[in-house]
């Protein structure tokens, strides 16, 4: 997506924004029916934020997971919700539980309208072709993808919603943030003058965050595709790795900003000696990448998931005439310069929310706004990021946005032993 078509789209992002509060759901009087593919902490977070959104305006009618006991999991967090937003916003009976590989089909069967998907980002392709084809909206969690054949697989899947007219809003929450919105607007409107550099960070010190900081399935054999997929965030294949499924955020920003892909990308990375493999998976915990955007601006980019370490969360952009800042959880959009700006953290309304609000408008005044292909650009950027940090080569970014055959979906959907490749080591790991 070039700068204009960005700005064009955020634009109507923008204006999504702006929609009414309080709007009609589909069919006027009726709720929005929603369904839930993916039962994770995610996914069910996901579902508290849609009801704060929606004011009443929708109701939970459907939830699928490939594991049954994540119904029976989805279903208590739902009675926590039912004390905060009503009852009457869940009608969620034994019929509409759907679990096992073909879950997100039985549930797409069904009369909803919109669905949440917070399944490991490796089934968003498969899945999300579904739902689209089925002409259901969506929220879909970050990251898009986990490898660059899926990133071009979900452009196609983005032009077929915008023929069906289909609201697709991606869980890059930044993007629907006011404070954040405000800032890149100054910006990109030269506020802070050309461009000259950019850095984003997201140093965290949890390198598992799932089951309160345990893993699942501890006693099973972690070369099992059960294990994998119940701990996808440490598997390369499921998650993408940490740089591509958390740190996405933060590249989203950038790629925002500067408002076109990178010209090359150099990267450094690696993983703690004491981190057993395969029991704690497959992924490195610390990422260095450098993106050339050419004319002498680059991004240095920094991501570290290590325990004990200590947290860092910004997104910076160094300009001739200022400085822009912006970290989500800590309440910082401001500009810094001669004409300094910062945006007041407590007028601002939770970002997390405030997504949900944008599709819920959209879907109920009849406006599709599709911006999963936002999401992919940002997702293709950090996998190009990850790819130079495993190979310790660096490259075109044309080469992984057009060419790059490498994929990490597995041939074969089904349960049982699922071998590893190992943890990725530079100038051992081959670019494909």
């Amino acid at each position: 997506m070039d700068r204009r078509n960005a700005i064009k789209t955020m634009a109507l992002a923008g204006a999504a924004a702006a929609l009414p509060r309080f709007s009609g759901a589909v069919g006027n009087n009726s709720k929005t029916r929603v369904g839930l593919i993916g039962c994770s902490g995610r996914g069910l977070s996901a579902v508290g934020d849609m009801l704060a959104a929606a004011k009443g305006s929708v109701q939970i009618v459907a939830i699928a997971d490939l594991f049954p006991d994540r119904l029976d999991v989805a279903m208590k967090a739902f009675e926590r919700h039912e004390k905060k937003f009503g009852k009457e916003c869940f009608d969620v009976p034994t019929s509409r539980r759907f679990s096992g590989w073909d879950a997100y089909k039985q549930l797409l069967a069904e009369n909803v309208d919109v669905v949440i998907h917070a399944t490991p980002p490796v089934f968003r392709p498969l899945h999300l072709r579904a739902i689209v084809e089925a002409g259901k909206h969506m929220f879909v969690e970050k990251p898009a993808c986990v490898d660059p054949v899926q990133a071009r697989e979900l452009m196609e899947i983005a032009d077929l919603a915008d023929k069906k007219g289909l609201s697709i809003i991606p869980g890059v929450q930044r993007r629907f943030h006011p404070g954040y919105q405000e800032i890149v607007k100054r910006v990109q409107d030269g506020q802070i003058g050309e461009i000259v550099s950019a850095q984003a960070y997201w140093l965290n010190s949890r390198f598992w965050i799932q089951n309160g900081g345990n893993l699942y399935l501890q006693n099973k054999d972690p070369m099992s595709m059960e294990y994998q997929i119940r701990n996808w965030f440490i598997f390369r294949w499921a998650s993408g790795d940490c740089y591509v499924e958390q740190h996405v955020h933060n590249l989203d920003v950038i790629s925002w900003v500067m408002g076109k892909d990178p010209k090359e990308v150099n990267g450094v990375g690696g993983r703690r000696f004491d981190l057993q493999y395969p029991d704690l998976g497959d992924r490195f915990s610390h990422f260095a990448v450098d993106f050339d955007f050419g004319d002498g601006v680059h991004c240095a980019s920094y991501s570290r998931r290590e325990p004990k370490s200590k947290d860092y969360v910004l997104e910076r952009v160094v300009g001739t005439k200022g400085i822009m800042e912006t970290h989500l959880d800590g309440g910082i959009q401001r500009i810094i310069g001669s004409k300094p700006v910062e945006i007041d953290p407590k007028k601002m309304p939770q970002a997390l929310v405030e997504e949900h609000r944008v599709l819920l408008d959209s879907v109920q005044n009849n406006k599709p706004l599709n911006m999963l292909r936002e999401m992919v650009n940002s997702t293709l950027m950090a996998i190009a990021g990850r790819e130079s940090c495993y190979s310790g080569l660096n490259f075109k970014y044309d080469w992984i946005k057009l060419r790059s055959q490498q994929s990490f979906a597995p041939k074969e959907w089904k349960l049982g032993q699922h071998e590893l490749e190992g943890v990725p080591l530079p100038g051992v790991y081959k670019l494909s």
